[in-house]
């Protein structure tokens, strides 16, 4: 491990953004719709990561730990017609290759490469729990194409063998009937076999208001600590390869940029002024705008709703470290 200055540079989960872009408009997502703070992700940050830069930001996070690298950023990874090549390049460095996406492209063949070229985790986001939610929240008509494509999928994983875990996640809509909500949603997990976790609605960043306010006292997220890192596949200035935060700063992708790999490496960003400055002010409370306003500040313990997974969902995903202990 790198250290400077008494600080220890170790990376266990990178998050890079293999493309930038999405095919859906989710009302709650600052992705492709203006919000009250933010308009929506300018066209600087919906670009598609070269093979060869991605692998160049896999190795540099590979000589400094990496247990996990989330392939989604805060684009839609299917999009990338080439993920399977990701992955491979992801298994290449002995890493686990988690995905997020809504599903929409996960069938027929493009599935099995994907399963094929060793993901470890892929999660369904359906944000409905009937077609009439769904279509409401996530902008599209595909619900039912959406849940063929789950069952599809874990079903492949069963029968070819693949140790792939195949999951759900839902954001809750009502908190008035949340209950309720769980049992409806708790319907589809339990036909198709999968895991899944359910979630109440967070903020973007502040950027999206969600229908109550989380309770408790306001402390760091945990992230700039961390040893996790985001990469996005964009940038500004025509640099590429973005790093940020976190990836709850999407909407605001332009003024939370801490540097690019394309013009620095990963270590020179990671003991970077900006880097080191972002830490400061969360040690001293003092948010950055685009921290500001974030209920992720906030420190709740009723924001998981329900999980049937077996691992514990407040670590970082598929990471070794808990991120309270960043805290």
């Amino acid at each position: 491990m790198v250290s400077r200055n008494g600080r220890t540079m170790q990376i266990d989960r990178a998050v890079i953004e293999i493309n930038g872009g999405c095919n859906y408009t989710c009302q709650m997502c600052p992705q492709t719709k203006p919000t009250g703070k933010t308009g929506a992700r300018g066209k600087n940050w919906l670009k598609k990561m070269s093979l060869t830069q991605f692998e160049d930001a896999v190795a540099q996070c590979a000589e400094v730990g990496l247990n996990v690298v989330n392939l989604e950023g805060s684009g839609e990874p299917t999009l990338n017609r080439d993920l399977a090549k990701y992955i491979e390049i992801v298994k290449k460095y002995n890493a686990k290759a988690f995905m997020f996406s809504n599903g929409m492209k996960m069938s027929g063949d493009f599935m099995k490469e994907v399963i094929d070229a060793g993901a470890d985790f892929f999660r369904f986001s359906i944000i409905g729990y009937d077609k009439e939610t769904y279509t409401k929240w996530m902008n599209s008509p595909f619900f039912e194409k959406v849940i063929r494509n789950l069952h599809e999928t874990q079903e492949y994983v069963e029968r070819s063998g693949s140790e792939c875990t195949i999951a759900t996640y839902h954001l809750a809509l009502d908190n008035e009937n949340i209950d309720f909500e769980r049992d409806q949603y708790r319907k589809i997990v339990d036909a198709a076999g999968v895991s899944t976790e359910i979630w109440k609605m967070h903020n973007w960043s502040g950027v999206y208001a969600p229908d109550y306010d989380r309770k408790g006292s306001t402390r760091t997220c945990g992230r700039p600590f961390s040893p996790d890192v985001v990469i996005r596949a964009g940038g500004i200035g025509g640099a590429t390869g973005a790093i940020h935060p976190c990836c709850q700063v999407l909407g605001r992708d332009d003024e939370a940029v801490l540097g690019h790999l394309s013009t620095n490496t990963l270590e020179e960003v990671w003991y970077g002024d900006d880097y080191n400055k972002l830490r400061k002010d969360h040690e001293t409370g003092n948010w950055p705008n685009y921290c500001e306003g974030c209920d992720f500040l906030i420190d709740d313990p009723e924001v998981l709703v329900y999980t049937n997974h077996k691992r514990d969902l407040y670590k970082m995903h598929g990471t070794k470290f808990d991120l309270n202990d960043f805290r």
